[in-house]
């Protein structure tokens, strides 16, 4: 049995290998793979990520960007990953609502004298208050261009954006195939591949008549 047992993890450690050193060549699979802007004056921004992903599966990555800034995202992938690549930007915002909330207290029961009877009742009360909750508002969906993999876009204001990459499953159930969806089934090798996202920035070029030195 013990026999077994290491020739079993043997096995696993062979498959498992390939994919620890699939992950570790992804860290920088950007740098190398998603095309940078051909205007000089944008510049690698350190927000920029890569990483291993498998058919099917969804991530997100969380950036901000800053007031008075261009921004430039470009995506890259494996090819063994596909040729589409779906990409939405959300923004998550604090919004103001009104509330119903209840409350529940335990009240003592009175005899028609006004004496305790023992005994006590639940009273339910409800109040309209105004609480603060998170909301995810889309910004942009590539679906809804073409799957482009390529956006530009000016910051007005300094916001927190979330950025939503997925890969689409080859057999078309949405879902990523792996070690989640059964017990000793292992995520095969041709199934995952590097994603990469190159953020680029630079200053927001002034527009307009500005500095006639009158």
């Amino acid at each position: 049995m013990k026999g077994f047992t290491k020739i079993y993890l043997v096995a696993i450690s062979i498959l498992i290998l390939p994919v620890v050193a699939k992950a570790q060549y992804c860290n920088y699979f950007h740098t190398s793979y998603c095309t940078p802007s051909e205007d000089e004056m944008y510049k690698p921004n350190g927000q920029s990520k890569s990483a291993l992903f498998s058919k099917g599966q969804t991530s997100e990555l969380s950036v901000i960007v800053y007031k008075g800034q261009d921004y430039r995202f470009s995506l890259c992938m494996d090819e063994n990953l596909g040729s589409q690549i779906t990409f939405k930007v959300y923004e998550t915002k604090k919004v103001k609502v009104e509330k119903v909330v209840e409350s529940k207290v335990m009240e003592d029961i009175y005899d028609e004298d006004g004496n305790p009877t023992g005994e006590q009742k639940e009273v339910v009360t409800k109040e309209t208050k105004v609480v603060e909750e998170s909301r995810k508002e889309l910004l942009y969906d590539n679906s809804a261009d073409n799957y482009a993999t390529e956006l530009e876009f000016t910051v007005e204001t300094t916001r927190r954006l979330t950025l939503e990459i997925s890969i689409p499953d080859a057999g078309g159930s949405g879902k990523a195939k792996g070690v989640s969806q059964g017990k000793g089934k292992l995520m095969k090798s041709s199934e995952m591949g590097c994603v990469g996202i190159l953020i680029e920035h630079m200053t927001t070029p002034k527009q307009g008549f500005y500095g006639t030195g009158f």
